[in-house]
């Protein structure tokens, strides 16, 4: 046994060798001889990729066995813990010191404690890969490098020791970490008195383990005094694994801790910290608010501890309200847990609910609720253990480019590798090559499909697509958002206009004129089931049954026949109805699919994962909007004049009649005399936007309060009002001369301000926003106004 233990394992695979060294000496003579293996612990930075792309690695060193990277030793100056502790066990460390040591001590590790990852995380991440992948998502680079943490790094000749600063951050090279080094330990020093720290994370969601931002930031005051002696801000999350502002710490040094200087540290921190140019709008602001709102939740922070030890003059703290909202606020920054949320209603008249004849009026549950809001899902492994005889796989090979030529296509490599049958491309098509199956001589878009391999196993395919090699030459401007659009008159016709009454004569005769844009950023719709289509090809019988789920049978069965070239009586299409495809995004693989089928003769299974799906099947579009809107005193509205831009994609697609909806909702509930609006589908080397909640009303009823909203504001009076005062009444038409009796609407307006005792709660919101530092209640009525139905008949249909 003994033996065994200092013997090196060996584990030999097809396409990966696995070596487990059993000391120190033996792995670091591996990290010589394989410089470019990754040493592995938990697998949490390389196991997504090889799983997910199909990538991997020639050598894989996994060091668990050598005893000098899972040390913990406590030190005169601090503790150092091996580099491949994981992080649960670094958790536990930590929590023991914090207990045992005095507060002036324990500040970073305490600060560590409340940033480390989610539970399932710590217990497969170790620490030396949280801070060595160079991921990112991992927020404890920061908070490492502001604790002033050293590396202890060794090679098979030498060994030495450096700051994550320096490793990061040195200009001149020499500290970098050499590809056959290897990361043995961290030191984390103790805190200082006159130390403070802090870090802070925000997250796409409560429970998730990637934050958007993170910040870790130190500051060092003179004894006695609110002199900052040394100030350290690192940034961390989308850009970067980490990011240091050098140049706001050099200029705050002998600066008071003040508002003054708090003013100073934001205009810097701003000019120094990079904000994503390729955000979206709405992003680009989030992320410059979040950069700042760090800073200042810093400087409350530090702020309440220097009043506790500190004595300074009644006249000196100049930031009122911030001194007010931290008092207040004692424990507004300590670690909250959220839970779910939970409710019930209690109806006291439900004596006679279970009497038939006496259910109406009752609260009593329609049974089928509980069958439409309990769903079970089943999820098949791409795998599929019940594949019938000869089934093959396909796998697509997708654009990596926004906008290209494709030069050439190399398939060698592919198609040697074990268990390819064939790779497809548009040449291969029998038929017409509608919507762009395959890319013949350009790339529209990231994510475009160029060729299919087929193959017999699903994990043969894939791993042939990801040898397949594309060419590609470059071509200018790439057009991705609507201002793109717009700068470069990238629009597909026709522009959709609508008119009533005269908008130029109104406007003279307004009182006032308003201008105003708005932008609604796009989504993304997510759902966990993968893509899967399967082809059956019944040559014999000159048909091909195509078993899929959609929504829009009809659309995959014309799909299907133009791209074979045979009748639509000639394809069975077997859907079922459920969350899955839609529409386009269905034909399109469906088609490529039923393509490789009838060439090959075989049943052949296309299954698209989560992430191929998510830059490339499904999105909403993003929706920009003009308005210009003329008003009298009163509040009354004369005129309105308002264009609204889509972003289409590549193709225009349902995205014409996203925007027919919206020109049709331009006034929502609101009778305005002298109406014009246009819409618009933007050209764009995106993906095809095929998915609208909506369909496009949504966005245009929001526009419709922005400059209801703009109204009031300038008349001096309330939204309501405003509000009341242009709603349709009685009899009325719409701009597209549709005759409505509006009793109907009025009435709704008047119960829902009875029922909602809205003047009062609108009354005592702002009543307690008037006692606060920022608004914190709001109360408002919307008015909404649309037809029955979907212009796109697919989406009309019982659920």
């Amino acid at each position: 046994m003994d033996d065994l233990k200092r013997r090196a394992s060996i584990l030999q695979g097809d396409k990966s060798t696995w070596i487990t060294p059993s000391c120190l000496t033996e792995l670091l003579q591996l990290k010589t001889r394989y410089p470019l293996a990754p040493l592995v612990v938990g697998s949490t930075f390389i196991g997504p990729p090889v799983n997910l792309t199909g990538s991997f690695y020639p050598v894989i060193i996994s060091p668990v066995r050598v005893p000098e990277l899972s040390i913990v030793h406590f030190a005169e100056k601090g503790i150092t813990i091996g580099a491949a502790c994981s992080l649960a066990m670094v958790r536990s460390i930590l929590s023991e010191a914090v207990s045992q040591l005095p507060e002036d001590k324990n500040k970073i590790f305490r600060v560590i404690l409340q940033q480390l990852a989610g539970k399932h995380i710590r217990s497969e991440a170790s620490l030396g890969g949280s801070i060595l992948s160079g991921s990112s998502s991992w927020e404890l680079n920061p908070i490492l490098a502001v604790g002033n943490c050293t590396f202890n790094l060794a090679s098979n000749d030498k060994r030495r020791q450096v700051t994550l600063k320096q490793l990061l951050f040195d200009e001149s090279g020499t500290a970098a970490l050499r590809a056959e080094e290897i990361l043995l330990s961290i030191n984390v020093p103790f805190s200082k008195k006159g130390e403070y720290v802090s870090a802070f994370r925000q997250l796409q969601r409560w429970g998730s383990t990637t934050p958007v931002d993170i910040a870790a930031m130190k500051v060092i005051l003179k004894e006695g005094t609110d002199l900052i002696a040394n100030m350290n801000i690192y940034y961390g999350g989308t850009e970067s694994a980490c990011m240091f502002a050098k140049r706001v710490g050099e200029l705050l040094v002998h600066r008071h801790w003040n508002e003054a200087m708090l003013d100073e540290a934001c205009k810097l921190v701003l000019e120094e910290v990079p904000i994503q140019e390729s955000a979206l709008m709405g992003m680009m602001e989030n992320e410059k608010t979040l950069t700042i709102s760090f800073l200042f939740k810093f400087y409350l922070q530090v702020s309440k501890e220097l009043k506790k030890t500190i004595h300074f003059p009644q006249n000196y703290v100049r930031d009122i309200r911030c001194a007010k909202y931290a008092s207040r606020n004692k424990n507004s920054f300590k670690a909250s847990q959220h839970g779910s949320s939970n409710g019930f209603h209690v109806d006291h008249n439900n004596e006679f609910n279970h009497l038939p004849e006496n259910e109406n009026g009752q609260s009593v549950s329609y049974k089928a609720y509980g069958l439409q809001t309990i769903v079970e899902e089943e999820f098949n492994d791409a795998e599929d253990t019940s594949a019938v005889d000869g089934e093959l796989f396909l796998a697509l090979v997708t654009s990596s480019r926004h906008r290209a030529k494709i030069i050439s296509i190399h398939k060698e490599d592919a198609l040697k590798l074990p268990g390819v049958i064939d790779i497809i491309t548009t040449a291969d098509v029998p038929g017409l090559n509608n919507s762009d199956l395959f890319a013949e001589y350009e790339v529209k878009y990231i994510g475009q499909a160029i060729c299919a391999v087929v193959a017999n196993t699903q994990s043969h395919a894939n791993q042939a697509a990801s040898r397949v090699r594309v060419q590609y030459e470059e071509q200018e401007p790439a057009v991705l958002s609507i201002q793109d659009s717009i700068k470069h008159n990238s629009f597909f016709e026709p522009v959709r206009k609508m008119e009533c009454g005269n908008v130029e004569e109104a406007f003279k005769s307004a009182d006032h004129i308003l201008e105003g844009e708005d932008y609604i950023g796009g989504l993304d719709d997510l759902h966990l089931e993968p893509q899967t289509v399967l082809v059956i090809p019944r040559l014999d019988e000159d048909e091909v049954e195509v078993v899929i789920t959609t929504k829009d049978p009809a659309s995959i069965q014309a799909a299907v026949a133009s791209a074979l070239n045979v009748p639509s009586d000639c394809i069975l299409c077997c859907a079922e109805k459920s969350r899955g495809l839609e529409h386009s995004h269905a034909a399109t693989q469906a088609a490529i699919t039923a393509v490789a089928a009838y060439n090959s003769g075989q049943v052949v299974s296309s299954v698209i994962e989560q992430t191929v799906k998510l830059p490339v099947f499904r999105s909403q579009p993003a929706f920009f909007g003009k308005y210009k809107v003329g008003c009298m005193d009163d509040g009354r509205i004369i005129a309105l004049d308002v264009s609204y831009y889509c972003n289409a994609g590549h193709r225009p697609d349902e995205s014409f009649k996203v925007l027919t909806t919206s020109l049709l909702s331009a006034q929502n509930a609101y009778s305005i005399p002298n109406t014009r609006c246009s819409v618009t589908a933007c050209r764009t080397n995106l993906p095809a936007k095929l998915f609208c909640d909506g369909y496009g009303f949504a966005q245009a009823a929001l526009l419709a309060e922005i400059w209801i909203d703009a109204v009031a504001n300038r008349c001096g009076v309330s939204p309501e009002k405003v509000q009341y005062m242009n709603l349709h009444r009685e009899h009325s038409e719409t701009p597209f001369k549709q005759e409505f009796d509006a009793t109907n609407l009025l009435g709704c307006w008047d119960e829902c301000l009875e029922k909602s005792s809205y003047l009062q709660r609108r009354t005592a919101g702002r009543k307690t926003n008037k006692h606060c530092t920022w608004k914190k209640r709001g109360f408002a009525i919307i008015p909404a106004m649309f037809p029955a139905g979907f212009i796109g008949d697919y989406i009309t249909q019982v659920c």
